[in-house]
């Protein structure tokens, strides 16, 4: 009988293959056994480096970055933070977050997001620990936070976020200020949050390139424990030396002064001092205060309903440029706002004769617009505030008003919308 090479040649590979093919299939099998022992292995000695999961008032949290992270970004070696892209900055100046006392962050929870990729919304969040005897207490009845420290809070980790992304990146050779612009916020309610901890969530929805100028817009949001207090939106900027050298002011670089400047001072004012500003207790008398003395025109302003000049001399050792930020002094825009709400105080104060504490009024919904800063080389920062009405919420007196800020001669910030609540 005739052999049929090609049957025995199909039957010898069909045998070879299943014998091989077995082999293999055990061989796979032992192979993601290994890998699965190896990944717990792993899993396991990496949770052991990272040490016991921080029970915090706010909630369970795990830092990503620490204290000591935060406070070498401040002022230390940016490649510790940041890694090794960032040497072409070890001998310039780069963009940083506040030092010191206007330090305020805890911990960096966490961040979604991928290094110099800007067309998804990237996020961060991160925890202030608030000491019971925090320095910013002094003027802030029951426990509130100043309004200052409140937009500090939740603005610091909008720079933490841009750095980590590698924004300034996109121009190696350029040094950049970094400055923030616009913003809106939202004052939802009131919380006592001496010796508390608050979370910090900010996300970059927005970024556009255009020249060497770089725009960012953010969302923030502050909650004690789950609940939501202040929220808004926010743009920053990144410009070059000669964009910062001409900056030209709310009014496009003329020359302006506040209104009870420009007119003639009306019999009816009311002229407070240093001295006099200490008799109010929601005013504070420590490193906050931010106005020296003030003019209060009872029937003054836009809207005839109560007018404010308030001035503060200037000196380039004010301890907020050592603080704001490393190698870029400059005072801090929430600094300006927190000397509008105190002068806002001190007139509804005087107006309406009485001590009684002022807050910032629940629901209250700013804006702000800032065209530039106050510098060491400045002189003076004046204030005005025009108070536009007033009314009666919950058996609360509630007052609204519109304000600018001027370092020396220029007006440099815009202020729309602030309420205060006399309790």
């Amino acid at each position: 009988m005739p052999i049929d090479l090609k049957s025995e040649i199909q039957q010898h590979f069909l045998n070879w293959s299943f014998e091989h093919s077995t082999r293999l299939s055990a061989v796979h099998s032992q192979l993601l056994s290994l890998r699965s022992v190896g990944l717990v292995q792993l899993a396991n000695e990496i949770a052991s480096t990272m040490g016991p999961v921080k029970t915090q008032s706010a909630g369970i949290s795990t830092a990503l970055y620490g204290n000591d992270w935060l406070e070498e970004f401040a002022t230390g070696d940016i490649v510790n933070c940041l890694g090794e892209e960032y040497a072409i900055y070890s001998d310039r100046r780069c963009p940083r977050i506040p030092n010191g006392d206007l330090l305020l962050m805890s911990r960096i929870l966490n961040i979604e997001g991928v290094r110099d990729n800007f067309q998804h919304t990237a996020r961060i969040s991160a925890e202030f620990e608030i000491p019971a005897n925090a320095w910013f207490f002094e003027g802030a009845p029951n426990g509130e936070l100043p309004i200052s420290i409140m937009l500090e809070i939740a603005l610091q980790p909008c720079g933490v976020l841009s750095a980590w992304l590698g924004t300034q990146l996109r121009f190696p050779t350029v040094d950049f200020f970094f400055r923030n612009l616009d913003g809106e916020a939202h004052y939802l309610r009131k919380f006592d949050l001496l010796g508390k901890t608050i979370r910090a969530h900010a996300e970059l929805t927005k970024t556009v390139f255009s020249g060497s100028t770089i725009i960012q817009h953010f969302n923030f949001e502050l909650l004690y424990g789950s609940i939501p207090f202040f929220k808004g939106s926010s743009s920053f900027g990144y410009f070059p030396d000669y964009s910062m050298a001409s900056q030209v002011g709310i009014d496009s670089g003329s020359s302006s002064l506040p209104l009870g400047k420009e007119s003639a001072i009306p019999n009816k004012v009311i002229k407070l001092l240093s001295g006099d500003l200490m008799s109010y207790q929601d005013i504070p008398a420590g490193k906050l205060r931010l106005i020296d003395e003030a003019h209060v025109f009872p029937d003054g302003g836009t809207h005839s309903n109560g007018y404010v000049m308030a001035s503060r001399k200037n000196s380039p050792s004010d301890w907020f440029y050592r603080n704001h930020f490393f190698q870029d002094p400059v005072m801090p825009g929430s600094l300006g706002i927190e000397a509008i709400t105190q002068a806002f105080k001190v007139g509804v104060h005087a107006m309406s004769g009485t001590d009684t504490p002022i807050t910032l009024a629940e629901g209250c919904k700013f804006q702000w617009k800032y065209r530039g800063q106050v510098l060491q080389a400045h002189q003076e920062m004046q204030v005005e505030v025009h108070i536009l009405g007033q009314q009666t919420i919950n058996g609360k007196k509630e007052f609204t008003a519109d304000a600018s800020l001027w370092a020396d001669d220029i007006r440099i910030y815009a202020i729309k919308n602030l309420k205060v609540q006399q309790d």
